[in-house]
Parts: C-alpha cells; sequence; structure tokens
C-alpha cells in the first residue's frame, strides 16, 4: 500500500523538478541574444527604434519625432519614453538596452501565472506550469522580448484580471482604493497601445462582477457600476496625459484617434460586411488567432477549445472566468474592419493558464505530437546550420560544444515521446529547445561574422552610409553594426545612390565581390522574399536568396 501511494507522490516531484529546470533554461532563452539583429520579430521594431532616437536627439520626451509624417504618433508615447531611459537618451544605443526592458514585462507576466498558481489553488506546479506554456507561445516569443509595445501591453492589461484572481473571488473588495488601482494599471497599459483597449478589460470586470453577483443586474448597477466607471476614468485621466503634455494636441488627436484607431474602421470604400467575413482581414483571422499565436502549442490549443466545449456545462469558476477575458477581447477586435491576431496577445496569460488547468486530462497524443513536431523543427535547424557552413566557405562557424544543446534537445524529444509519464512534463522543456536551438543557429550571424570588422569601419564614423532597406525603417538594424555612421536608406532592389561615398551592398554568397575599396563584410540573413525570390526557394535554392554578403564599400 505505501508503495502505490509513493508512486504518485514522486512522480509529481519529478515533474516539478522538470518544471524547475524548463522555467531556467526558459529564463536563459529569452534573456540570451538579445542584440541580435535575426531575433524573431516585427517589422515595426526599427520604426519604433527609429522614432525612440530621433525624439532622443531632439532632447524632449516629447513631441515624437519621425522621419515619415505618417508614422509621428503612430503609437501612445510610452515604449518610446521607456527606449529612452533605458538606452540612457541614446548614449548608449544598442538592441539589447532597447529590449531588456520588455523581456522583464515578460518575465513579470510569467511570474503574475505562478502567483495565481500559487495563491489561488495552492497548487506551485500549476502556475509554473502555466508560466511555462505562456513562454512557450511563439507569440510571446516573438513579440515577447523585442522592442514593441506587445509585452508591457500584455503585462498591464493582464495585471489588474490578475489581482483579481488573487483576490479568490474575481470581484471588486470593498473600499474606494481599487478601482483607481485597477484603473491606474490599465491607464499604463492604454499609454502604451491605445486608449480603446479599456472597453474590453472592464466589459470582462463588469461580467465578472455580474456573475458573482448571481447575474442580478440591480446590486450590479447600485454597488458596483460606480466602481467600473471610476475604473474607466482613472484609466482614461492616466492616457491623457498625454494630450496634456505634448505641444501639438490637436496632431495627436489627428494622427493616432482619427487616423491610427478609427482609421481602423475605415473599409476604403468597400463592403464591411463583405470585409468582415472575407478576405485577409476577415473574422476568421481573429477566429483561428489564439492556436496561431500558439505556435508549436496551436494543437494542444485546439484541444483545449473541444474540451471546454464538451464540458461547458461543467467548467470551473476559475475556467469561467479566463474564458470571458479571452472571448470578450476576441469578440471586441471583431468590431474594426483591420483584424489582426497580433490583437489578442493580452489574453495569451489567460491561454496559459487554462492549459495548466486542464493538461492533465487533454490526450497525450497531441502533446506527443507537438513535441516531435519540435523534433523535428530541431532537425531542420540543425541542416540549416550545415547549409550555412558549407555556403560561407570561411572555415568552421560553430564551436564543438554546440553539440551539448542540440544532443540535449533531440534526446528530450525522444524521452517525451516515448515515456508515457513525462509525456507532458517535458512538453515546455521540447518547445524551449527548438528556441534554443535557433539561438545556437544563429550565433555565426550574430557574432564574428556577422558583425562588420576591421580597422577600415573607423572610415564611416561620423558619415554618412548608403544602406539598402526592404521594409519601413529597416536601415536602423545598420545604424547598431555601424554605430557613429549616419545611415541612409536606398531600395534593396535598386543599385546604391552614386554620389554616395560610403555604401552597403548585399549580395548572395555566390557572387563575387562587389567593385570598391572593401572595408568590411558581415555574413547576413534575409528575412523578406518577393514571390519571385519566394517560388526559388521553394524549388530549393535556398542559400542563394536566404544567406548574403553585406560589403561595407567605399566607392570613391
Amino acid at each position: 500500500m505505501s508503495d502505490s501511494h509513493s508512486l504518485p507522490h514522486l512522480q509529481r516531484q519529478r515533474s516539478l523538478m522538470i518544471a524547475w529546470a524548463s522555467l531556467l533554461l526558459a529564463v536563459i532563452v529569452y534573456c540570451t541574444g538579445l542584440g541580435s539583429d535575426h531575433l524573431a520579430t516585427n517589422g515595426d521594431e526599427l520604426l519604433y527604434a527609429q522614432i525612440t532616437r530621433l525624439t532622443a536627439e531632439t532632447g524632449q520626451l516629447l513631441p515624437l519625432q519621425s522621419v515619415d509624417e505618417k508614422a509621428r504618433n503612430t503609437k501612445p508615447p510610452l515604449l518610446f519614453w521607456q527606449g529612452i531611459i533605458s538606452t540612457g537618451w541614446g548614449s548608449h544605443w544598442s538592441l539589447a538596452r532597447l529590449r531588456t526592458p520588455n523581456v522583464l514585462y515578460t518575465l513579470l507576466t510569467a511570474g503574475l501565472l505562478v502567483m495565481i498558481g500559487i495563491c489561488r489553488t495552492r497548487n506551485p506546479a500549476l502556475g509554473i506550469t502555466a508560466a511555462l506554456f505562456f513562454l512557450c507561445f511563439f507569440s510571446t516569443y516573438r513579440y515577447g522580448r523585442v522592442f514593441l509595445t506587445s509585452a508591457p501591453e500584455t503585462f498591464w492589461l493582464f495585471a489588474p484580471l490578475a489581482l483579481l484572481l488573487l483576490h479568490r473571488k474575481p470581484e471588486f473588495p470593498e473600499g474606494i482604493l481599487w478601482p483607481w488601482l485597477c484603473g491606474g494599471m490599465i491607464g499604463v497599459g492604454l499609454l502604451y497601445k491605445s486608449f480603446a483597449l479599456v472597453l474590453p478589460v472592464v466589459l470582462t470586470m463588469a461580467l465578472w462582477q455580474l456573475r458573482a453577483r448571481g447575474w442580478q443586474s440591480r446590486p450590479f448597477l447600485k454597488m458596483d457600476a460606480w466602481r467600473l466607471l471610476m475604473t474607466v476614468a482613472s484609466a482614461l485621466i492616466l492616457f491623457s496625459l498625454w494630450f496634456w503634455l505634448d505641444p501639438s494636441p490637436s496632431l495627436v488627436l489627428k494622427d493616432f484617434v482619427w487616423k491610427e484607431n478609427a482609421g481602423k474602421f475605415n473599409t476604403g470604400g468597400e463592403s464591411y460586411l463583405l470585409n468582415f467575413l472575407w478576405g485577409q482581414s476577415s473574422l476568421w483571422r481573429i477566429v483561428v488567432a489564439y492556436p496561431l499565436n500558439a505556435g508549436l502549442l496551436a494543437l494542444l490549443t485546439g484541444a483545449l477549445f473541444w474540451d471546454a466545449w464538451r464540458r461547458r456545462q461543467h467548467l470551473s469558476q476559475l475556467e469561467i472566468f479566463l474564458w470571458i477575458w479571452m472571448l470578450v477581447l476576441a469578440a471586441f477586435f471583431c468590431l474594426p474592419n483591420q483584424r489582426d491576431e497580433r490583437y489578442l496577445l493580452p489574453a495569451m496569460p489567460a491561454l496559459a493558464l487554462l492549459l495548466a488547468v486542464r493538461i492533465a486530462h487533454l490526450p497525450r497524443w497531441v502533446a506527443a505530437v507537438t513535441i516531435a513536431a519540435s523534433g523535428i523543427i530541431m532537425i531542420g535547424l540543425v541542416g540549416l546550420g550545415f547549409l550555412l557552413q558549407h555556403s560561407a566557405g570561411i572555415g568552421a562557424l560553430y564551436p564543438a560544444w554546440v553539440i551539448a544543446p542540440i544532443g540535449t534537445g533531440l534526446a528530450v524529444v525522444l524521452i517525451g515521446m516515448f515515456n508515457k509519464d513525462l509525456t507532458r512534463a517535458l512538453l515546455p522543456s521540447s518547445v524551449l529547445l527548438v528556441y534554443l536551438g535557433y539561438l545556437v543557429f544563429a550565433m555565426p550571424l550574430d557574432h564574428g561574422p556577422g558583425l562588420f570588422r576591421g580597422e577600415g569601419i573607423e572610415s564611416v564614423i561620423g558619415c554618412e552610409v548608403s544602406v539598402p532597406s526592404n521594409f519601413n525603417a529597416r536601415e536602423e538594424s545598420y545604424g547598431f553594426l555601424l554605430p557613429g555612421a549616419s545611415v541612409k536608406p536606398y531600395e534593396h532592389w535598386k543599385m546604391p545612390p552614386t554620389e554616395a561615398q560610403f555604401v552597403v551592398v548585399s549580395q548572395p554568397l555566390d557572387q563575387s565581390a562587389p567593385s570598391g575599396i572593401i572595408l568590411g563584410k558581415r555574413l547576413n540573413m534575409i528575412d523578406r522574399f518577393n514571390a519571385s525570390e519566394t517560388r526559388d526557394i521553394l524549388h530549393g535554392n535556398i542559400t542563394h536568396h536566404l544567406f548574403h554578403w553585406d560589403w561595407l564599400l567605399q566607392t570613391r
């Protein structure tokens, strides 16, 4: 009898140890390589970096500055202020300094999930598992550690809901402090993204309150409505600081309120109903947003949705509250004519918590398939590393120790697939090891041959350098690689301007060096392709388009 009782206890202890080790792995993955030019990110990151740099150069926090007038007030100022502070007003200008605060935001959000698991369920393993699932989501990995609004927005909009969940009963405690506290947190989130986001958060709180009141409207209107209105008021008062502090509030109204926010309802003369039902920004983009954001955990997310629908009459109170937040946010972002899965990122912590609650009840084969997919991607990264090594033709690009993380990752995959007792426990670590594998693969692109080196680099300090750009503000990436130079963009598919004295020319590895005095070169990976290039890649011509030499030249 004692042996039968000790076996589940030992399994729980083993799973908890694996969870803590996986959490340490997650912290390493998220905090490593923050200065990389090849992080999984979004094209807007460099645009935001450019706005931050130009604003810092003025010595004033407002108004925001941009090269393109259309991007002048594309987002509220808090992200740019954060970047100004983290880089010391641009005096320590680096991608790592810009990104570090957002990594901290992401880890703090994971910390909230750990706290909810410990305080609400008295189960540390549940909270750690929820944090791991959140950090395993590809949306978190892609948007949660780069210079974008996603990480702070997710933290500040989820934080008041997390506090209510920590309060055991997700309703406002007595007293006047809570509405102002929650409204203040929401207001900070609005200063990162948009004033409109106050609506789904407060609507979620209202539904939580109504459910706590047994769906009785009279006590809700009498005792709760005024506190929710205080929450809205305090959030909007904090957001309105932008208008009070900006010397040109009319431009903020024009650029941000009317163009950036109200403009999302503009159909461009097309039918709103047709765009709602069909097209690139249709309703279906929101429908599939949660699995898409989950990345490798998409199949597990689908299984969770089916499990919730099958048990819809028997969901726990915690599950109901989390589903309310997820569904309210999804319904809210169905309304604008412009729809994107990124808009649902603030609800991803709730999805992670739901997965942690139900993981033991979801089919094991779903977790096993996910682990197998992780193993396939790891093998693909190894193959891509061999391609890079062979194509560069400059000797060994990778140190011998890279065998260790590759071997560890494949071992975890095999154990997770074939050991039934460890499949669910090893699922997060298998996904995180994919991210670690990408960091290892990108090492030559971020160090050594991936950087401009040599005495010739000093020639461009204080000079203008023409660099190729294939997206908005893409030239900013060369500003980090050539500190002290003034970078100016030219279309990447065109010849560099003839009047430029210093240029960067990007060419496939199999092409000979361009004419001119070579000051330096770097190994680069291209992340955007046109239709013909994409077709050529699909036909097997991968390295010709994917890997380039960037040549720094003096032309005259």
